[in-house]
């Protein structure tokens, strides 16, 4: 029996004046960047003032408040990240979200009561790297997202003893989130990631005709949420900090509703891993 309380849905908020809409939304965790530390422009981001002062009202609802440090970090900024961190720790923020290795490690060393979340930007591939993070003292892995159905299996069959979280809404990179060499970029309020964009194809001058974006569509994998709640994942994360509170709310209902349907057809999930599985 699968119950409410085993699968999580994780939302964005790119404001603090988001929280509570995304909470009446069927949140059960939040996720947000700490400004000047993630991989989003800083208008999308909370200060660490910000931050503890939406905690109250997020403890207040029962759900759980998770920081995102996944930008490029240098050496001069460490020190500081890391009094950040021992502050919010201290506030009573439940994890964050880290995506370098080295970081990973230092955050696991350095806060004592929240849980250190290795971000899918750190690439997750195989069961190796799931025993190394938690020898470091990860508690949870966000899978990478150009993962196969059977690699995932594969890996959490192999490396069972650790939290899983997909990304289960919104943009899903076709390649490797650590090499992507296309320009994400943020002008005042605006964020363009270049390849969601059409593009003109020129030839001496001349345009030829529209190009189709790179990327891909936005997914929804959490439509067989019961499938990967069968494999052991156990947390749905919504992408789009950057995006508008409607386009976070719609998700956010959808995934919620997902997880509704899993919970009251929980007896389906075996039938659902027939393919994925071998049984015996």
């Amino acid at each position: 029996m699968v119950k409410a309380d085993e699968i999580e849905v994780l939302a964005p908020c790119g404001r603090p004046c988001d929280i509570m809409p995304v909470i009446d939304a069927g949140a059960d965790a939040i996720y947000v960047g700490l400004s000047g530390y993630s991989a989003r422009p800083k208008s999308s981001d909370f200060t660490a003032e910000e931050i503890c002062e939406s905690l109250p009202k997020i403890k207040a609802q029962n759900k759980k408040l998770y920081v995102a440090v996944n930008a490029n970090v240098e050496n001069e900024y460490i020190s500081d990240l890391c009094e950040k961190a021992k502050t919010l720790d201290k506030a009573g923020v439940d994890a964050f979200i880290v995506s370098d290795y080295g970081l990973i490690d230092l955050m696991c060393k350095t806060v004592k009561n929240a849980s250190v979340h290795s971000s899918t930007i750190s690439g997750t591939y195989n069961y190796e790297d799931v025993k190394l993070l938690k020898s470091m003292g990860v508690k949870r892995v966000i899978l990478s997202t150009d993962l196969f159905v059977d690699e995932i299996s594969d890996i959490i069959d192999n490396a069972g003893d650790m939290e899983y979280e997909m990304v289960a809404n919104g943009g899903i990179c076709f390649n490797s989130n650590r090499q992507c060499l296309l320009p994400h970029v943020g002008s005042n309020e605006g964020y363009t990631v270049f390849c969601q964009k059409e593009y003109d194809l020129i030839k001496d001058g001349q345009v030829l005709g529209r190009a189709k974006r790179i990327g891909s569509v936005a997914c929804h994998m959490h439509r067989d949420m019961g499938l990967y709640v069968g494999m052991g994942i156990s947390s749905f994360k919504i992408e789009g900090r950057t995006n508008n509170i409607d386009y976070v709310l719609k998700r956010v209902k959808s995934v919620a509703e997902s997880k509704r349907f899993v919970v009251e057809h929980a007896d389906e999930i075996a039938g659902m891993m027939h393919y994925v599985r071998r049984q015996g």
